[in-house]
């Protein structure tokens, strides 16, 4: 959605700005622009006649100006809760605490090599994002079902938040082969 929203501005963009360069002469030096008028005669002679109709295309203009503006704001609004949580000073400061067992406690369990916890979202829903590291062989649903029964049950409790949703991703880490230097051909 955002690809198609970002190429249908970067269209709208250019549009605007080839209609300003040829309304302020950009083109009159390739002699087949030059001289025209920058609207079509009959359009600028029904905008003429109906007294309405430049106001309210003007209007149509500004109302979807006003949603783009806003709609920008909530994405960027988002984008902040998502790396900075809206909560108060005291839960941040039992959420840095809870953290750092967290991170201890899920690097212990078997086949774990790394962890990253972050607490995202907005007071009213907050959330936990966590993504571990695994070697190559080690079954993720154990490791899954062990982050639920202890240091992801015990971080709740800690911070106070017993229902905090909790989004897991596992990433595994396969062991690249080393590479064997050539051994010296023997006669």
């Amino acid at each position: 959605m955002r690809i198609a929203i970002a190429m249908t501005g970067a269209v709208l963009l250019l549009a605007g700005a080839s209609a300003a360069a040829l309304g302020l002469g950009a083109f009159d030096a390739f002699g087949a622009l030059s001289g025209r008028p920058l609207l079509d005669p009959a359009l600028v002679r029904f905008a003429d006649g109906a007294g309405w109709f430049l106001p309210a295309a003007a209007g149509a203009a500004e109302a979807l100006a006003l949603a783009g503006q806003l709609w920008l704001v909530l994405q960027c609004r988002t984008l902040v809760h998502r790396w900075w949580p809206d909560l108060d000073a005291e839960t941040r400061a039992r959420e840095r605490a809870a953290r750092g067992d967290l991170d201890r406690d899920v690097r212990a369990l078997p086949g774990v090599e790394d962890v990253r916890a972050r607490l995202t979202g907005t007071a009213d829903r907050p959330r936990l994002l966590l993504t571990v590291s695994c070697a190559g062989d080690t079954l993720v649903g154990e490791v899954y079902g062990e982050l639920g029964a202890g240091p992801v049950e015990r971080y709740r409790r800690a911070i106070g938040m017993p229902d905090l949703p909790v989004v897991v991703r596992f990433r595994p880490v396969f062991a690249r082969p080393r590479r064997r230097d050539p051994q010296p051909e023997t006669a």
